[in-house]
């Protein structure tokens, strides 16, 4: 049996909905059918279907999708060798040998021997292990994270590992080893050496920590095919059990994770860099974490740190905190008889992301003073700025900015609104200026203001041009425009009446801003808008077909409309293709 065998023998067995039914209540939609919220981003009405007969999943909303494999790599992060090998096991099907995994165990052999090694040289210098004592830690947490340490002997491990039938390419290959010049020698020496796991809990690299004062204080394996540091968090595997009830900690260093593992907090994993990852977030989603507590260091690099983790795709998915701590870090507290009460305290007062980000921005400013209040909006702009419809972290952002700032929500509101349709900055309220937060509207104004910046003896052929290009829908401002300019082909008339509209003032903003006398690029900015004006109608087309799926139709109904949905959504790729071939011309905001 080859592989593409084994695959429709795991499917054969194996029912999508059961598994999907893991990860995701689902609901019956149709014969076949399946919905229910998608796993793969937030979202209130479901939009996430299985198809049992078809053995496909899709979700309208991110677009995520694919087979009963795709799924599982997707909810678990695996790649496709790993997600085979899993469903396999449980399919009870038997895969055929392959040569990739070979190479794979081969490196993880190479690496559990060099950890072999570290662990016997731990115990035959005792520098090292009251290095360790010093520290605070304990044997019991020694041996748990399985901490070892690398004489100072430069080819002791290349020896060790020929000893054991390991040629040197293999450990270069691997991290443990280093080539210099043609010489290969001991990446690591004189140093307390951290092994790091993946997910399953075994060795992929190495962090060393000097004992003495060459070289950089940790040193690190390179990347290799079992390695990347943004997709590994250190102690993972020590601390997926607690992790299950929700909560994380989240500390920088890896002596911090294991100093508070030690005072009796299990949920504490470390970042092998300065801030969480997207890959390090989806470790925690994965193990059913809720609550992540970021307990960095306490100098400006640790609130960096912070600042970049709560930036991350997947932040919406956590609720997040940010950890004040008594001391530098918290390795220092494991030294302190008080340790253990003084972090919990820590804990217990740590501030929310939103009061955590409001406090950062106004550092150092003073809020009675109007130009550092705009200092503090522009800085909390980019995450009030969020494409979720439902993100709580952003509402309470918004109250408190107007709480503190003085702004009335609908100014703020407005001015963001500005800034999400116009894609570039506007002058931050008070005042805002006045816009409608209807993107579809804000580009039928573009063209309107463009054809009223047109010379005179041009602005008919540009209607004409106008309504050969986009087909309005009944009811659209841009629709009545066009109407009204047939009746009354006058500049002037048509400025006065539209200004005598809600909607003036958006208008007059874009004519004030139209370069004076006849624009050469008129005619290249006006298809620029018009292609992006096409894609909002076809978006608004969309909407009301995926609405129209949520009500559950009957099965021709549902095959005609996700027809329709596939028509369109190919439509809005090509207008977007079309626009993003030729970017704006310069100058010019659409």
């Amino acid at each position: 049996m080859d592989a593409g065998q084994a695959v429709e023998l795991i499917k054969s067995r194996l029912s999508l909905r059961e598994v999907v039914s893991r990860y995701v209540a689902l609901k019956p939609a149709g014969r076949g059918r399946w919905k229910g919220l998608c796993p793969f981003h937030q979202e209130k009405t479901p939009s996430f279907y299985v198809d049992e007969e078809k053995g496909l999943f899709y979700c309208f909303g991110c677009k995520a999708g694919g087979d009963l494999f795709a799924f599982v790599q997707r909810a678990e992060g695996l790649d496709f060798p790993e997600a085979l090998e899993r469903l396999a096991e449980e399919a009870g099907v038997e895969l055929p040998r392959r040569k990739a995994p070979e190479r794979r165990r081969e490196l993880l052999e190479v690496l559990a021997l060099a950890q072999s090694y570290f662990l016997e040289n731990l115990h035959a210098h005792p520098e090292a292990l009251d290095y360790l004592r010093k520290r605070g830690l304990t044997e019991e947490s020694v041996a748990r994270f399985g901490l070892g340490y690398a004489p100072p002997k430069g080819d002791g491990l290349v020896a060790f590992l020929a000893r054991h039938g390991v040629a040197p390419e293999e450990g270069v290959r691997a991290g443990v080893l280093a080539e210099r010049q043609g010489r290969i020698f001991d990446r690591f020496r004189h140093r307390i050496t951290f092994p790091i796991k993946d997910a399953f809990g075994r060795v992929v690299a190495f962090t060393g920590r000097a004992l003495g004062e060459d070289g950089p204080k940790y040193l690190n394996t390179p990347e290799t095919p079992l390695f990347r540091k943004q997709e590994v968090l250190f102690a993972y595997p020590e601390a997926r059990p607690a992790l299950r009830e929700g909560r994380a900690i989240v500390v920088e260093g890896l002596f911090d994770a294991i100093a508070l593992h030690q005072l009796g907090f299990p949920e504490t994993v470390a970042v092998l860099g300065s801030g969480l990852s997207e890959g390090q977030a989806l470790l925690l989603k994965k193990a059913g974490v809720l609550e992540v507590y970021l307990a960095f260091d306490a100098d400006e690099a640790g609130q960096k740190a912070t600042l970049q983790s709560l930036n991350l795709e997947l932040a919406p998915r956590f609720l997040f905190y940010a950890v004040r701590l008594p001391a530098k870090d918290p390795g220092e507290l494991l030294l302190h008889p008080e340790g253990r009460a003084l972090f919990q305290k820590a804990l217990e007062e740590a501030l929310t992301e939103v009061a955590f980000r409001f406090e950062e921005a106004s550092r150092g400013l003073d809020l009675s003073r109007p130009e550092h209040k705009r200092k503090v909006l522009e800085a909390l702009t980019p995450r009030m700025l969020t494409p979720e419809p439902f993100d709580p972290v952003a509402e309470r952002l918004k109250a408190l900015v107007v709480e503190r700032l003085g702004l009335s929500p609908k100014s703020l509101e407005d001015y963001l609104a500005s800034l999400r349709t116009r894609g570039r900055p506007a002058p931050p309220p008070p005042p805002p200026p006045p816009t409608h937060g209807n993107k579809t509207l804000l580009l039928e104004l573009d063209a309107i203001a463009l054809l009223l910046s047109a010379p005179e003896e041009r602005f008919l052929e540009l209607v004409d041009h106008v309504e050969t290009q986009v087909w309005p829908p009944e009811g659209s401002f841009l629709g009545e425009f066009l109407a009204l300019a047939r009746k009354e082909p006058r500049r002037d008339y048509l400025r006065r009446t539209l200004s005598q509209r809600e909607e003036g003032g958006r208008l007059f903003e874009r004519l004030l801003l139209a370069p004076q006398g006849e624009d050469p690029r008129l005619q290249e900015k006006l298809d620029h808008t018009l292609a992006r004006l096409r894609e909002a109608y076809l978006q608004e087309r969309l909407a009301k077909v995926k609405a129209a799926l949520a009500q559950n139709p009957d099965p021709p109904t549902l095959e005609r409309l996700l027809k329709e949905y596939q028509e369109i959504r190919a439509a809005i790729e090509a207008e977007r293709r079309l626009y993003k071939r030729r970017p704006p011309p310069s100058g010019w905001s659409a």
